[in-house]
């Protein structure tokens, strides 16, 4: 019985085929073919397709796998979890193998993924930095693969860059769905001496781009669950709330609450009180006068330099490998 191969199927067995050139009339030629190709250069294979590249390097960052091939028991990632992870470059070599070897799975066919995978992997480790921006919409498949032919001709990409590894996080938490928009920074250091707490990550990023480890991928695989990976090895992982609205609030201290005073760049310089009428009713002209007479401005606040006050930063949690773990 003959099975038929679908158009990709057809597609890579053409490939392989022009790869290893025409079977002889009986088991021996094809032994002898195969073994002549194996030791041919990588450089005669032909290239695969920009999309065929673009879909393995999609895979090798997870895009389309079953989640339980990366989480296979629920107790592995509990509630309220984060696991920090490297991924398996063998593994990732096996995942591309056999969907090279989708045309058959004889001696001929294996040979030619031997001799074709390290061109493919190299192809695929080049394509990683735009898997995102493709599926952003930023950018189509064939753009992408102009500016990869761009960078190769005027040597921007290295045989150092294939090596660099990706690592990433699963995180399971209650904050996925409550922060849809939550922001995701990686960085080489730290040292709160090369990345303080307080910083603006954009002016950081601007100012000190060593310290960035770029973001390969971002996604909400659950309401609960979100997966990062990024290119290099982070010392310190920043998870941030989302910047875009404006949110109010007290400083909790004690059995009452506080606010703190800032100046005019916003920053921290004292607090004070906050003066209550009623349960849960703060006295908004007291808290005014409050603040005048703890640092006096020119003219009496009013409710903008009030809500300054008020004002409540994006929360962040930092998560640094120098940082000795919760007990």
């Amino acid at each position: 019985m003959t099975t038929e191969l679908s158009s990709g199927g057809r597609l890579l067995a053409e490939r392989l085929g022009a790869l290893l050139g025409p079977a002889g009339p009986g088991p021996r030629a094809r032994t002898l073919t195969a073994t002549a190709t194996v030791t041919a250069t990588d450089a005669t294979a032909p290239p695969l397709p920009a999309y065929v590249e673009h879909l393995l390097a999609r895979w090798s960052l997870l895009h389309d796998l079953p989640f339980r091939y990366l989480v296979p028991d629920a107790r592995l990632l509990p509630a309220e979890s984060i696991r920090f992870f490297r991924l398996d470059t063998a593994w990732l070599a096996q995942l591309r193998a056999g969907a090279l070897a989708v045309g058959g799975d004889g001696s001929r066919e294996r040979a030619g993924v031997r001799t074709l995978l390290p061109q493919v992997t190299a192809a695929v480790t080049e394509q990683l930095p735009l898997v995102r921006e493709v599926q952003r919409t930023r950018m189509s498949i064939p753009v992408a693969a102009d500016l990869l032919a761009q960078a190769r001709a005027t040597g921007e990409l290295t045989a150092a860059e294939a090596e660099v590894p990706v690592t990433g996080f699963l995180l399971r938490s209650a904050l996925v769905s409550g922060w849809p928009a939550m922001e995701v920074r990686a960085w080489t250091s730290d040292s709160l001496a090369d990345v303080p707490s307080g910083a603006d990550p954009d002016e950081l990023a601007r100012t000190r781009p060593d310290l960035v480890v770029e973001l390969l991928r971002l996604e909400r695989l659950s309401p609960s669950v979100l997966l990062a990976l990024f290119r290099g090895v982070p010392r310190l992982v920043w998870l941030e709330e989302p910047p875009q609205s404006v949110q109010f609030g007290l400083e909790e201290d004690g059995a009452g609450w506080r606010v703190p005073i800032r100046d005019a760049a916003g920053r921290e310089v004292a607090s004070v009180p906050v003066p209550m009428r009623g349960a849960g009713v703060v006295d908004v002209t007291g808290l005014a006068h409050a603040l005048d007479a703890a640092r006096p401005l020119p003219h009496p606040r009013g409710g903008a330099a009030v809500a300054l006050s008020l004002l409540q930063a994006p929360s962040r949690q930092r998560f640094g490998a120098s940082t000795p773990p919760t007990p």
